[in-house]
């Protein structure tokens, strides 16, 4: 090899990225360049004369000898230890993980093993990191999968409920009944605002979005199935930021009793809702194109309940015949609550 070759192989070998370690075949080693040193905490040749055993954690020592013994019988070029959690020691006691790649070197009639020994704590870390973040992204799969299964089965459910139960509200002559009626009524607005906050909670990464928009959406999907179609829904104004919680737990609970009277009596083949903030008032609006107020029949709490709603926060509740027909029902409250409210 000419001096220049001579030259560029010392280079190369000086500066690998991966220690590199020779020992013959009793397990002594004869040699180790710069990044060996680095990579087990030794200065200049203290390692020539060293055991290889003296690199790893000593309960390995006596199956290492054994493993080297059998090596020598076949020698190959080959990876060490294939499947195995590998370790090293460095000169202070503490341990790493490593992967080891072995080749033999016959020179006369002695037999040398060249060992590329590779620190691979960062790799180890990032797959760690890797396997924590799939198990992350799981629970979110699984939170999702749970709020899809309560939204689509449970709230759809209980909403048929609420509609049988207005229905048979309607039809009640004896007050006492009624009376009960309407206290499951309540039971079930409660127990599906219940649901759904759970649900929001399910969603992680969209609770710091949850707001008066995400409810009023939720709602009309879940009347969708008894409507027989979607709702057209818009908002205006900033809906979410400038409506105070008590406005928001009254406001969905009469959406709810809107669509289940236009559910009811409207037969209606489109309905539209409408959230917006105009002043200092919220306001929520709700239209059909359905058979208008003439044809509704007396009776129930529906119309009373908003009515009531909205009073007890210091607003009001209408209900109008539409242009050129259906019902306009109109909820219009303070946005934000006052003491005296």
């Amino acid at each position: 090899m000419t001096e220049l070759g001579d030259e560029l192989l010392r280079r190369a070998i000086d500066e690998a990225p991966d220690g590199i370690v020779v020992a013959d075949a009793a397990g002594t080693i004869e040699f180790a360049n710069p990044m060996a040193l680095q990579l087990f905490g030794y200065e200049a040749d203290d390692l020539v004369g060293q055991r290889v055993e003296d690199l790893l954690p000593k309960d390995l020592h006596d199956a290492h000898v054994a493993h080297r013994a059998e090596y020598l019988r076949d020698p190959r070029t080959r990876p060490m230890g294939t499947g195995l959690d590998l370790h090293g020691v460095r000169r202070s006691g503490e341990e790493f993980p490593i992967e080891i790649s072995l080749s033999p070197v016959q020179t006369d009639v002695r037999t040398h093993v060249i060992a590329i020994v590779r620190d691979v704590t960062d790799r180890r870390r990032a797959d760690e990191e890797l396997h924590q973040a799939n198990e992350a992204l799981a629970l979110v799969d699984d939170r999702e999968r749970i709020a899809r299964d309560l939204h689509d089965t449970v709230i759809q459910r209980l909403f048929a409920v609420g509609l049988s139960l207005q229905g048979a509200l309607g039809a009640a002559t004896d007050e006492r009944l009624a009376e009960r009626i309407e206290i499951a009524i309540d039971e079930i607005d409660g127990t599906i605002r219940d649901i759904r906050t759970a649900i929001f909670s399910l969603h992680a990464r969209r609770v710091s979005t949850t707001g008066l928009r995400d409810d009023v959406i939720a709602t009309s999907r879940e009347a969708a199935r008894a409507l027989g179609f979607d709702p057209h829904v818009s908002f205006d104004g900033p809906v979410d930021t400038a409506t105070a919680q008590a406005v928001r737990e009254q406001l969905i609970p009469t959406l709810r009793e809107a669509l289940s009277n236009v559910v009811r009596h409207a037969n209606a083949t489109r309905v539209w809702i409408s959230v917006s903030v105009a002043g200092k008032d919220v306001i929520l609006e709700v239209a059909d194109n359905g058979s208008g107020m003439q044809q509704r029949p007396h009776g129930g709490r529906g119309l009373g309940n908003m009515t009531e709603r909205a009073v007890s926060l210091g607003g009001r509740c209408e209900v109008r015949a539409g242009d050129p027909a259906g019902t306009v029902v109109e909820w219009r409250v303070p946005a934000r609550l006052t003491e005296s409210s």
